[in-house]
């Protein structure tokens, strides 16, 4: 399990650290819904880091896997929106336009649209291999879940197995059957 916990902490620091990349050197500016993406990469970092410290005690990190693997879930869940939102398929969140209530004073409204770049939501700033980064983060976040949910079922499907000498987590129920 600690190799799932590392494969897992190296994919969130890829993801987030080209998505960094990609804004402060290239000019990608994200969008609030990009922004919204990035969460869940951030979780499983933190979710690893404690996976690693916790590595002697298997139910935390199974649970721990399982929550890395929700993140993940509900994060392709996001990038499937927001991919929706840039092919025109349903509107985007209320953050994705501009806030008509900031037009109230026209002082506040100049001085908002000096300081703050305009980054919608369906307007693609980029592409790779003609798919955009909310294309590519649907299936990848799929996978890194499914990983993460297979690091978690993996020694307990093996402890169902005929022959098996015990099951991951000490005083399982498993341990004393067999």
């Amino acid at each position: 399990m600690p190799w799932a916990a590392l494969a897992l902490m190296a994919a969130g620091l890829v993801a987030l650290g080209s998505a960094f990349l990609l804004e402060h050197f290239f000019s990608v500016l994200p969008c609030i819904l990009c922004y919204y993406e990035r969460v869940p990469y951030a979780l499983i970092i933190v979710f690893s880091v404690l996976a690693l410290v916790f590595q002697r005690k298997p139910v935390v990190v199974g649970w721990l896997l399982v929550l890395s693997a929700l993140a993940l879930f509900i994060d392709s869940g996001i990038a499937f929106f927001h991919s929706g939102v840039e092919l025109h398929w349903w509107p985007g969140t209320d953050e994705c336009a501009v806030n008509p209530s900031v037009f109230a004073d026209p002082a506040a409204a100049r001085q908002a649209l000096l300081e703050t770049p305009v980054v919608r939501c369906d307007e693609i700033s980029f592409t790779f291999l003609g798919l955009t980064l909310a294309n590519w983060n649907v299936p990848l976040c799929l996978g890194l879940g499914f990983y993460a949910l297979l690091a978690f079922l993996q020694p307990r499907v093996k402890a169902l197995q005929p022959g098996a000498k015990g099951c991951c987590c000490r005083g399982c129920k498993i341990d004393k059957e067999v």
